[in-house]
């Protein structure tokens, strides 16, 4: 895939919703919105029987926006509700309203598999950072992204997101942007990313592949940003 074919997959929408009897007692909350997420990975036991379903987890968020799961309340099995959750922390959210105020809230997060749309099925089973036993990745060689005239003249601050998979030889895999920026700056990062090198992940003494995601900065003044949830 090349880089404008990647800088152009379009952000789904995602569902949040709040169930009358998740513990709301006002009804005239705003539900969370899904400010940028990741892709859900297969397993290769869920392709091997085409399964296709959403999972459903409750979610806790506070009024900044960070959720904390509660619960898995709709589940389809086959190591999908696993990878779920694991994509699920990479997630980020604006916070529920109620009369224009932030507040905290319970929600439920629909978490869509569909094999249309999944990362290729080399990358069924990949592991990611919050997999125990497992060291991340670190950068060895970091190319700077160059700043467009656009971006420049228009004084474009901010950060893009890059969904990848570090693979053994250090390389990263691009397969989705997770959150762009305008005036040519997600190209540039793409073409940066492209020529890093990386450190692979380890597990048991040896190299293997996972999923990461890759945040590339433009400038160090960053406009609004999403809450940074630990």
């Amino acid at each position: 895939m090349d880089i404008t074919s990647i800088a152009l997959v379009l952000l789904l929408a995602q569902r949040v919703h709040i169930d009358d009897s998740a513990g709301n007692a006002d009804r005239n909350i705003t539900p969370p919105e899904v400010l940028y997420y990741t892709d859900p990975f297969y397993t290769r036991a869920a392709r091997e029987q085409k399964i296709e379903g959403t999972v459903t987890v409750e979610g806790a968020f506070d009024a900044k926006g960070c959720m904390k799961v509660i619960r898995t309340i709709k589940t389809i099995g086959f190591g999908l509700d696993e990878n779920a959750l694991g994509a699920l922390r990479f997630w980020r959210f604006s916070p529920a309203k109620r009369n224009g105020e932030f507040v905290d809230a319970i929600a439920q997060i629909d978490i869509d598999f569909n094999l249309a749309t999944a990362p290729r099925a080399e990358y069924d089973d990949v592991q990611n950072t919050s997999t125990p036993g497992i060291s991340v990745p670190t950068v060895i060689r970091r190319i700077e992204p160059k700043y467009t005239t656009e971006a420049r003249q228009a004084r474009a601050v901010g950060t893009v997101i890059l969904q990848a998979v570090v693979q053994t030889d250090g390389t990263a895999d691009i397969l989705k942007v997770v959150k762009p920026l305008p005036y040519g700056l997600t190209e540039s990062a793409l073409e940066a990313i492209r020529q890093w090198k990386f450190r692979p992940a380890m597990r048991n003494g040896k190299e293997i592949p996972i999923t990461i995601n890759v945040e590339v900065g433009f400038n160090q003044e960053q406009r609004s940003q999403p809450a940074i949830c630990r």
